[in-house]
């Protein structure tokens, strides 16, 4: 099934914004116009990802400073140790879709 989560015009590179849908919040980044949808809280504690920053295809968690790696997922240095929650997507006429 395939959700829209946003227009891909909605988003520059180099940045990264959530997206609330059906109350889940998703962190939709793009990074040299390839766009990455992953969950939106870091797994060491409940702090929105998308309020840290983005280095390359790395996500910091604006709370303790772990970063994620935005195509597998994995923590990449602690305090958190589980990754956070990769979703696939596709792009159709500007648009961007969860691919679930």
């Amino acid at each position: 099934m395939k959700q829209k989560i946003a227009n891909i015009d909605d988003i520059n590179n180099g940045e990264m914004k959530e997206v609330l849908i059906n109350e889940l919040s998703y962190l939709v980044a793009k990074v040299e116009n390839t766009i990455y949808v992953t969950s939106n809280m870091c797994t060491h504690e409940d702090a929105e990802l998308s309020m840290g920053c983005l280095n390359g295809t790395k996500v910091k968690c604006p709370l303790h400073g772990s970063y994620f790696d935005l195509l597998t997922g994995k923590a990449l240095n602690e305090p958190a140790e589980d990754p956070i929650k990769i979703y696939k997507c596709v792009i159709e006429d500007g648009e961007i879709f969860l691919d679930e």
